[in-house]
């Protein structure tokens, strides 16, 4: 290994250990500003760490678990906060889709199948719940996953 490749995997620990510490800054940030479930900030501080051992090893099988408990955590926020059910089915959904999206920015192919149930769930919630309540209440997880798609594209440039 030469003196490039040495500073680029250096530089690339150095991200992955900052995204993880931004994730649980921010976690734990919201158990202080607002009442969080403990199940979901375990839930989401897991997933992360799945999620970022996905992004360090390229290796897909961390990505799974990963994006499905972080959606989990998003769906037992939901619910808890809004006291609407339906975040259940509608976090996991996000969870199973994001494992396409992640993957696909990242390697930039993916399989297809998390589309599936992801969609599946997602319009499951949709419609038992209040369409308008959820939407209204749910725009923040749009900024969220702009953000991360942003920093799952800046890592796939320089990674």
């Amino acid at each position: 290994m030469n003196e490039q490749e040495r500073r680029i995997r250096e530089a690339d620990k150095r991200r992955h250990i900052g995204v993880v510490l931004v994730v649980l800054g921010v976690l734990l940030l919201a158990v202080q500003v607002i009442d969080v479930p403990n199940g979901a900030v375990t839930r989401m501080v897991i997933g992360a760490a799945f999620v970022v051992g996905y992004l360090y090893r390229r290796e897909y099988g961390l990505l799974i678990p990963g994006c499905i408990l972080l959606g989990l955590g998003l769906g037992r926020i939901g619910s808890d906060i809004w006291n609407v059910y339906e975040y259940g089915s509608i976090g996991l959904g996000v969870g199973f889709l994001a494992i396409y999206v992640v993957d696909r920015l990242y390697r930039g192919t993916s399989p297809w199948w998390p589309l599936v149930p992801g969609l599946i769930l997602v319009a499951k919630g949709l419609a038992h719940g209040e369409l308008s309540v959820v939407l209204a209440r749910s725009w923040p997880i749009g900024v969220i996953v702009v953000g991360v798609l942003l920093l799952i594209s800046g890592f796939r440039r320089t990674g």
